[in-house]
């Protein structure tokens, strides 16, 4: 099972209005039978990292799916877990009216969630 991570983004390096910024994630599964997703977003407060996004779903073979969600903090982080490698996904990130503020979101891929090395390198967060 694929495990993604946006690493830890700081919303002052792409030049947004924290108050107002939005991150989309566009799935599309392009497998042939239904897959799981897991989304968890986190926001740092202090040395901690704080969990205040947590979504699981289903998406049938086929289909896409744009989820937006509000990234009020000076730094966070989203990590996805997907149950195939068929299946794409892209992280961007977006203003109050829904304008693109920057180029797409760099990322890279974990062994795991315990996966403590560092990024050996980083690219669009998509799956092939």
């Amino acid at each position: 099972m694929p495990y993604l991570t946006t690493g830890l983004l700081h919303s002052t390096s792409y030049h947004v209005d924290k108050e107002s910024s939005m991150l989309s994630v566009n799935i599309s599964n392009d497998d042939t039978s239904t897959v799981a997703v897991q989304i968890e977003g986190f926001f740092q407060s202090g040395t901690a990292k704080m969990k205040y996004v947590e979504e699981f779903f289903t998406l049938t073979a086929g289909t896409v799916v744009l989820k937006n969600y509000f990234v009020p903090f000076n730094s966070f982080e989203f990590v996805l877990f997907i149950s195939s490698k068929a299946v794409e996904v892209s992280v961007w990130s977006k203003d109050s009216n829904g304008n693109l503020t920057s180029e797409e979101l760099r990322v890279c891929q974990r062994d795991g969630p315990f996966d403590t090395q560092a990024c050996q390198e980083d690219r669009p967060l998509s799956i092939t």
